[in-house]
């Protein structure tokens, strides 16, 4: 987040940054990194995964670049690193309408993605009633069908272990240790 803010505030980059955070819990679990970053940013929170229904999300960061024109000019799903000095110049090049490179968009699979986000949404209704053990047990069963989901996978991880996502900053080292036990 501190990074994107940065780039809003970056005189040599005419850009509008919005950003969307992924978290059925709610805007309550986002805010503290908002006010860490010293925020600005229009910040959207899509508690039921809409993006992800939608786009074919299974990983943040996603980007879109979205001209004057209303056009789509660029996309990235999941591995867009701003800290990168070639994306760095990529977003500077297309702000200041050089020619960069477009995008190419992973095709993902429909009926997988569909059926996972199908139980996304049935765990999010138990969650919502307040039966989170019902909601993990859903969602675990969305990850058998689609392991590489992992906006899905790092909702249970967040609600099972807090402490890796809203204390100081985002336990990614944690993170890549359970993805390598296969959690």
């Amino acid at each position: 987040m501190p990074v994107w803010q940065e780039v809003s505030e970056d005189s040599s980059i005419d850009i509008e940054v919005i950003t969307v955070a992924m978290d059925v819990q709610g805007f309550e679990k986002p805010k503290l990194y908002l006010e860490k970053a010293q925020s600005n940013l229009t910040t959207i929170i899509d508690k039921s995964n809409q993006l992800g229904k939608l786009y074919g999300f299974k990983a943040v960061p996603n980007v879109y670049l979205i001209g004057s024109n209303r056009t789509v000019d660029y996309i990235e799903l999941g591995t867009f690193n701003i800290r990168e000095l070639a994306k760095w110049s990529l977003l500077k090049n297309w702000s200041n309408g050089k020619e960069f490179q477009n995008s190419q968009v992973e095709e993902f699979e429909q009926d997988i993605h569909e059926k996972a986000n199908a139980l996304f949404v049935s765990g999010k209704q138990l969650f919502d009633s307040g039966n989170t053990d019902g909601a993990i047990k859903i969602w675990r069963k969305a990850i058998e069908i689609d392991p590489k989901n992992y906006i899905i996978r790092k909702q249970i991880w967040a609600i099972e272990n807090p402490n890796r996502f809203y204390k100081d900053k985002v336990d990614y080292i944690w993170q890549n240790a359970q993805l390598e036990k296969g959690r």
